[in-house]
């Protein structure tokens, strides 16, 4: 079994998932009924939604990998990953920039 789920033969395409696209989000959006998966607030306007990757990768944007949070739960999971030093404190910037 490979990192993405699937065999080592490479049956799951890790280049479709590389990157975090609109449809990723759109279908991680719909699995959460447009709410955030950890305290379940609507979102609406200003109050868009950031994405948690569960398993720490940021290569890894599948949708099962992914879950959507609003700003103040996202808030707690930045600063459980910045207590995880110099890369921690990495992946949180580049999450910022990418929209993670």
């Amino acid at each position: 079994m490979s990192f993405f789920g699937g065999t080592t033969s490479g049956n799951i395409d890790r280049k479709k998932y590389e990157s975090l696209t609109l449809s990723i989000r759109q279908t991680v959006l719909e699995r959460s009924h447009h709410r955030c998966q950890k305290c379940s607030v609507k979102f609406r306007g200003s109050n868009g939604p950031f994405f948690e990757h569960i398993n720490g990768s940021l290569k890894d944007n599948r949708p099962s990998n992914l879950r959507s949070l609003c700003d103040k739960c996202f808030e707690h999971v930045k600063k459980k990953e910045s207590r995880k030093g110099f890369f921690g404190s990495m992946r949180n910037n580049l999450g910022q920039v990418f929209g993670n």
